[in-house]
Parts: C-alpha cells; sequence; structure tokens
C-alpha cells in the first residue's frame, strides 16, 4: 500500500490508515469476481452499491460487474431500469423483456417495463411491473443476481391505495433477507441519501466515485469509513477512477475500467424456451 502525508485539504487522516493502491480493473476486475458472494471459499451472496453522480462511470462499472460475472460463472442476473437503456447499457447485449413470463426464457436479461404513460400514471406502472417481479422472484434457492439502475426512483414509486410504500418495504426485505434465498443485489445511487438505511448497512461491498459537489464529500466518504480519512482519497480520484472497498475485510483500493465491455457471444443467440432452471436450482455457480 502507498504512504501519504497523514493531513491532507485540512483532513487529519489516522495513523492507521493505508491509503489504498491503484489497480486498473482489467487485473483486479478478475479476482473480485472470483471471489463476490464466495468469502472464505463458501457461496454466500455479498450486497454491492454503487454511488457516483451522474456521468462518473458508474453505469459503465455496472455493467462490467454484471458482465465479467455472466463470463466467469454463468450467473442468473436481472438488471432492472425505468427509463430508455443508454449505450452502456446496450453494451451488455442482453435482450430486454417487461414480463415475468418472458424474462424466464434468459439467464441475463434487461428487465424494463416500457409504457407511453407520463407523470403520475408512468409511476404507477413502474411499481406495479417492479413490484411482480421482486414478488415472484422470492422463492427458496432463486439464487440470482437483482440489479437496480437507479434505486432510489424505485423505491419511491407509489403504490395503490394503503398499500402506497409496499414497494419500498419489499426492497429493504430484499437487502435484510435476499441472502437466504440465494439473491444478490446490485443497487446504483447518485448520492448516498433517500435510500433505506438496510442498503448502507447490508452491502458488503461499496463502490464510491467522487462527489460533484463539495459538501457531499463528507457524505460519499462516510460510505467507505471515516471521511477524515476518505474525504482526501476520494477529492484525488481521476476522471472515471472509484474506490472499492469490502466492508467486512476492509480491504480497499482505487480502480477504473481500461477496457471496453462487449456481449457474450452466447448471449446474441440464447435459448427459445422457457426454463424455470434459469432462475433457481443454480445454488453452485449463482
Amino acid at each position: 500500500m502507498a504512504t501519504r502525508p497523514r493531513e491532507i485539504d485540512g483532513y487529519r487522516q489516522d495513523a492507521g490508515f493505508t491509503w489504498p493502491d491503484e489497480v486498473p480493473w482489467s487485473l483486479l476486475g478478475p479476482a473480485f469476481v472470483e471471489r463476490w458472494g464466495r468469502p472464505d471459499g463458501q457461496v454466500q451472496p455479498e450486497h454491492v452499491e454503487i454511488t457516483g453522480q451522474s456521468g462518473s462511470g458508474k453505469t459503465y462499472v455496472l455493467v462490467t460487474l454484471l458482465q465479467e460475472r455472466a463470463l466467469m460463472r454463468d450467473s442468473s442476473e436481472i438488471l432492472i431500469i425505468t427509463k430508455k437503456a443508454d449505450d452502456t447499457i446496450h453494451r451488455l447485449g442482453w435482450p430486454i423483456v417487461d414480463n415475468w413470463r418472458d424474462l424466464q426464457r434468459y439467464k441475463q436479461v434487461i428487465f424494463w417495463p416500457q409504457t407511453s404513460s407520463v407523470g403520475h400514471e408512468r409511476e404507477v406502472y413502474h411499481e406495479a411491473k417492479i413490484y411482480e417481479l421482486l414478488t415472484r422472484l422470492w422463492t427458496p434457492e432463486a439464487n440470482t443476481v437483482v440489479a437496480f439502475d437507479e434505486i432510489g426512483y424505485i423505491e419511491d414509486l407509489p403504490g395503490p391505495g394503503r398499500h402506497r410504500n409496499r414497494l419500498k418495504r419489499l426492497i429493504k426485505q430484499y437487502w435484510r433477507e435476499a441472502r437466504s434465498h440465494g439473491i444478490t443485489i446490485v443497487a446504483m445511487k447518485q448520492r448516498p441519501i433517500g435510500v433505506v438505511r438496510d442498503q448502507h448497512s447490508e452491502s458488503r461491498w461499496k463502490i464510491v466515485f467522487p462527489a460533484a459537489d463539495e459538501d457531499d464529500f463528507d457524505r460519499f466518504a462516510e460510505l467507505l469509513g471515516p471521511p477524515r480519512d476518505w474525504v482526501p482519497v476520494l477529492r484525488s480520484l481521476q476522471k472515471r477512477q472509484f474506490v472499492i472497498r469490502n466492508s467486512y475485510s476492509r480491504e480497499a483500493y482505487i480502480s477504473w475500467i481500461d477496457y471496453d465491455v462487449q456481449p457474450i457471444p452466447a448471449q446474441s443467440h440464447p435459448p427459445d424456451r422457457t426454463a424455470r432452471e434459469y432462475l433457481h436450482g443454480r445454488k453452485k455457480r449463482a
């Protein structure tokens, strides 16, 4: 690990703090994907939260994690989006569906409930479709990676009548209990506020980009540890760089994606059949 001054920009770092090494993702990524969800060599889902301003590169990190895991471990994966997929998400080359029946045909899939509605009606439609998806997926040995493109928006979607907050409550349940069903959560957010607290407490891996607003640096740094230690690190990052840290082992690195994400050839022509085993019963490879 590199050695740095103990006081930077008015932040006096702890004497025991070690500045993270800088390692490109082409070197760090394969080791991470191999270990992700397999601490101590045993299968145990580990949730991930990715935080960064718009344009920081967080979506590129998300699709890289998902594609590398699919390539290395053939995991069942669902990416939930609520707006038109940008070029970054299209790099996955995954099929796009908007209902549970079609979703079951594919091992890796983008779930996008499309609608021409606007405003409140649009939000109500999104809530109903995503709530149905997450409810159906909640079964023993689901063994699936569920990724949210913008989890703050999804949590705030309004449910019907007295059940207005049912989706937020279900997502809280996912954070607390999904591991017991073999479900891994990957969640993206532009700022570390406006989400259920369980996201911060239950996610094992934190990926954090520098804040856009100077007043937000402390909040971003708190995801990693004491702000006095981590604000200087975040401020030092170059464009597209991020910090990845394991909140349990406390190992941390500065990294960046240094290669292009490409579709996996087999995903270009996925099997055209309904197969429940794509989403269930994949204990060894989830």
